[in-house]
């Protein structure tokens, strides 16, 4: 597969998470997410509804949602403040949620906040924000990568930005399931487990290049998007702007993105 079409492949599959009547948090920073809800409620779950970045249920486009509010004026009902999306968070309001964390493990663990580089010295991610209390409280959290490698996925994270598992007894399940560019794996009190590779992924390949242990019961690939969700992705997302989170396709989506303005 081509960069663009993994891209299309994680949206559509992203977006096969949302339920109908889901009310889902998406921020700016993840386009690839923003596009797989847009997709969800286009299609088979219509009566969802979207915060992004305090927007509600914008009928804007992927572009559109990363110039800012002023661009969302006259597309949605209203904004809503950044201290009642957590709120909305706590009291499980919101029920799904996108996470994008620098490294996770086969136990859901995330971390956004510190990697050890190749030279030994330490590399900064963009910090904790809400990422230990959305994977604690929210119903449902999808975790996913871009670049599926050992060093993504290790065998444990560097450092435990938010801790996976969930509190079953509070109601929460902590991240149920983990997409990469390359395979789908679900996420478990036993850890992970492959659920489908991608089309033209290889077990051994995929087995190789995750530093945590997977189980495996039968090998099935992910199933490629229909025509509705492929026509939905192209309404929403024109510029493609999903192919920013991976690291083939990220320059020349900037290129497009900073045309657009």
């Amino acid at each position: 597969m081509t960069g663009s079409e993994r891209a299309a492949l994680m949206a559509c599959r992203l977006a096969r998470e949302v339920r109908d009547g889901d009310v889902v948090g998406v921020g700016l920073g993840t386009p690839l997410a923003l596009a797989a809800a847009l997709v969800a409620r286009a299609t088979h779950a219509r009566r969802s509804h979207l915060l992004v970045a305090g927007a509600l249920s914008p009928t804007a486009t992927v572009t559109s949602c990363l110039r800012g509010a002023a661009a969302l004026e006259g597309a949605t009902a209203a904004f809503v403040p950044h201290v009642l999306t957590m709120e909305m968070a706590e009291r499980r309001a919101m029920t799904l949620q996108f996470l994008r964390p620098g490294q996770i493990d086969g136990h859901g663990n995330a971390n956004t906040s510190r990697v050890v580089s190749r030279d030994g010295g330490v590399r900064r991610l963009p910090g904790g924000l809400a990422t230990a209390d959305v994977l604690r409280i929210l119903p449902r959290v999808i975790l996913y990568h871009t670049d599926h490698r050992r060093r993504s996925l290790p065998e444990r994270v560097t450092f435990v930005t938010g801790a996976g598992g969930g509190d079953r007894l509070a109601g929460t399940l902590g991240p149920t399931r983990l997409i990469t560019d390359r395979a789908v794996f679900e996420l478990g009190p036993g850890g992970a487990r492959l659920e489908s590779l991608h089309p033209g992924e290889e077990l051994e390949l995929v087995r190789r290049d995750t530093g945590f242990r997977f189980a495996v019961r039968d090998v099935r690939f992910t199933v490629a998007p229909t025509e509705a969700e492929l026509a939905a992705l192209e309404r929403f997302d024109p510029d493609a702007l999903r192919e920013l989170e991976l690291p083939g396709t990220r320059m020349k989506a900037a290129e497009r993105l900073a045309a657009s303005r």
